[in-house]
């Protein structure tokens, strides 16, 4: 089997990563060719790796001499842009990695197309009414933009991401349901694949300016509201004297209007010795944090990813972790990491950090049990195995999925909606005419 793998490759992206270690272990068993269209700051990888610059510029029979096409989505435009537009000229099987595509298509019709009717249109076409109202809103400046509240889980967007695909792979359960409801191909849970890299030079805890005796703490990955790094330094502040015990650091680049929320709650806390804001991480210092790292929060409300590569990271470093109970955090083993109900946050973090602080031999419990299941759970080979079998799946659910796009098309084309009365009558003849029962 040929495969063409489409897919983020920059050295920032997660996804890319977690391609890298995919692919090596996929190109045992088939061909894969890694698409990616990053100039500067591509991966390395002993995969033969072809580069595009843009998707219309793709000879769509180049695609055609594969025997699979595969598009990993996330939702960040400037990975994803391009693999989006390819994956509407050429259809494929699509690797859903965010429940959450909100961002990505707000930025897309908004600030890439210019065309705030486009975004309104397709609030409309998957959320009705309500949808365009809330579009409307924001488009006229007469509401908040939904993407930065809590209720964009109402208008996930991931819809757009995958429509046209032969296939839907998804890495938690939670989302895999949300798919099967509106997506009517294929789709498979197959979690996550990641690795943990250790660095070539590890920085020591000195090197990181550590201050000796001090709980190292760690969160990783971009600091923005839904990650809950206020509700950590709210929580550490109520810690007696934490501001002289621990040090919280936090790597990855914050949203700028973030950051001075974040600042402030440090010097109203009295914390400014005890918290540290990286920013962007070189790999080998991120993972030099990790390695020496007493234990991890990695915090999600609402969730807004289908799976998890730092929390994966952090379990195969054996880090204890505390994490928010809800998406795929919910679907981990109540012994792998420390659940934090979201509805009652506050008590249940300030309590779980003041444990894992106090507690050295909690922290090693909970981290020898995290990478023992992150080390199985997470590993390449079954990542591969299963997306493999799957992979037949929706090959042979191509000419049917083809037919029902083209079906659809011409209907819309003729002024076809779903409340007529043809739309039940052609439903049932393409079911009878695809082997279905009278």
């Amino acid at each position: 089997m040929k495969i063409a793998w489409f897919t983020p490759f920059s050295v920032k992206s997660a996804i890319g990563r977690a391609s890298a270690a995919i692919v090596a272990e996929l190109s045992k068993h088939a061909t894969v060719d890694i698409w990616h269209n990053e100039a500067l700051g591509a991966r390395k990888t002993t995969a033969r790796t072809v580069h595009f610059s843009r998707a219309s510029l793709i000879d769509l029979a180049a695609l055609e001499a594969y025997d699979l096409v595969v598009y990993n989505f996330g939702n960040h435009l400037p990975f994803h842009r391009e693999i989006f537009l390819i994956s509407q000229r050429f259809p494929g099987v699509c690797i859903l990695h965010d429940f959450v595509m909100h961002h990505f298509f707000a930025a897309y019709y908004l600030e890439d197309l210019k065309s705030p009717d486009g975004y309104v249109e397709a609030m409309a076409r998957l959320y009705g009414a309500g949808g365009r109202v809330v579009a409307a809103g924001i488009v006229e400046g007469q509401r908040e933009r939904v993407w930065e509240t809590d209720n964009v889980v109402q208008y996930p967007f991931f819809e757009d991401a995958i429509r046209g695909a032969y296939g839907v792979v998804a890495h938690s359960r939670f989302l895999t349901e949300r798919v099967q409801k509106s997506f009517s191909g294929p789709v498979a849970y197959i979690p996550l694949a990641y690795d943990m890299v250790k660095p070539a030079h590890p920085l020591s805890r000195q090197q990181l300016d550590v201050p000796a005796g001090r709980i190292l703490i760690v969160t990783v990955g971009h600091a923005n509201r839904n990650k809950r790094i206020h509700a950590v330094i709210d929580a550490l502040g109520r810690i007696p004297d934490a501001a002289n015990r621990v040090l919280y650091a936090v790597l990855g680049p914050s949203d700028s209007a973030y950051q001075p929320l974040l600042a402030d709650l440090v010097r109203a806390k009295g914390l400014e010795g005890a918290v540290r804001f990286l920013g962007y991480t070189p790999d080998e210092t991120l993972q030099s944090y990790l390695m020496h790292a007493d234990f991890c929060v990695n915090l999600r409300f609402p969730a807004f990813e289908g799976g998890s590569a730092s929390l994966i990271e952090e379990m195969l470093y054996g880090k204890a972790v505390i994490v928010t109970d809800t998406g795929i955090y919910h679907e981990l083993p109540d012994d792998c990491v420390i659940k934090i109900s979201p509805t009652n946050e506050s008590e249940e973090l300030t309590q779980a950090l003041e444990s894992l602080i106090e507690n050295g031999d909690a922290r090693v419990r909970f981290g020898d049990r995290a990478r023992q299941f992150a080390e199985t759970e997470f590993h390449a080979a079954n990542y591969t195995r299963n997306f493999l079998k799957f992979v037949w799946e929706a090959r042979s659910a191509k000419p049917l999925l083809q037919f029902a796009d083209r079906l659809a098309t011409r209907m819309t084309e003729l002024g076809v909606h779903s409340g007529m009365e043809i739309v039940e009558t052609v439903s049932n003849e393409a079911y009878l005419l695809f082997g279905g029962e009278k």
